[in-house]
This record gives structure tokens, sequence and C-alpha cells, in this order.
């Protein structure tokens, strides 16, 4: 009896270790194999964009307590790397793994833009209280919506 308490506490105390192992693994498999540094340094932008703005979801739908100086600091992070964006993508590399589409480079004024708009959004943006999440993550989603339905395979 004691022993399998001791094997149910043991898997549980293991769950969120395998968990995370899984969600970092997954990362550096998406990123595995990729040649070109140019575009390692644009995957890792939009992936902790995508991070960032996970986390902006999480609350919005309850999966973590709101908090207004995590909001904040993950809304402030996706501003900065939006503001980052065109630089990322200045050097039109490629690489088999990459999804940008050639687009990106033959509009990069409108694509800079986009970009733009997004950090132009979010710097006049404020997260005090949980209902001031939504607005900032529909921003931010429909900037990312846009964008990637024009300039992403």
């Amino acid at each position: 009896m004691v022993f399998l308490m001791l094997k149910k506490i043991y898997w549980k105390s293991l769950t969120p270790l395998v968990i995370i192992l899984t969600l970092g693994a997954t990362i550096l498999w998406a990123h595995s194999g990729v040649k070109d540094p140019n575009v390692m340094k644009r995957m890792k932008l939009m992936s902790s964009m995508a991070e960032n703005t996970k986390i902006l979801g999480q609350m919005i739908k309850k999966q973590i307590p709101f908090d207004d100086g995590i909001a904040m600091s993950s809304m402030k992070k996706i501003e900065e790397l939006s503001e980052a964006t065109p630089m990322a993508f200045k050097i039109n590399a490629s690489d088999p793994k990459s999804e940008a589409k050639q687009l990106i480079w033959e509009e990069f004024v409108a694509f800079t833009e986009m970009a733009n708009q997004l950090t132009d959004d979010l710097a006049t943006s404020t997260i005090k209280t949980y209902d001031d999440l939504r607005p900032v993550l529909m921003k931010t989603a429909g900037s990312c919506k846009a964008c990637h339905a024009r300039y992403r395979e």
C-alpha cells in the first residue's frame, strides 16, 4: 500500500518536468537543422512573440491568474519584438525550415508598416485590469494573423 502511494506521488512530481521537457524539445526540434543564422534569429524572435502572446491568452482564459505586472511585461516584450521584426527580416535569407514567403522582401515597406503598426498600438496600450487584456490581445492577434496570412507559408 505504501509502495503504491509513493509511486503515485513520484509520478505526480514528474509530470510537470515531463511537460517542460516536452515543450522545450518541441521548440528545439522546430529550430533544429536551421543552417542560416539570420533565419534562426527570425525564428527565435517569432517564438518569443508567440510565448508572450500565449501568456496573455492564458490570463484571458483564466488558465493562469491575472497579474498586471506580468501582463504588462509580456505586452512590452511583444512591442519590442514587433519593433525588432523589420530588422530581423532585412536580410533576405533563406533556409528549408523557413516559413517566410519571398513576398516579404518584395513588399518590405508594407511588411515593415505592419510591424510598426503593432508596435505603435502596443506603445499606447496599458494593462492595469483584467478587462484591459482583451483589447491588447485582439490587437496583437489581429496583427499577427494579418501578417502571417500574407507573409508566412
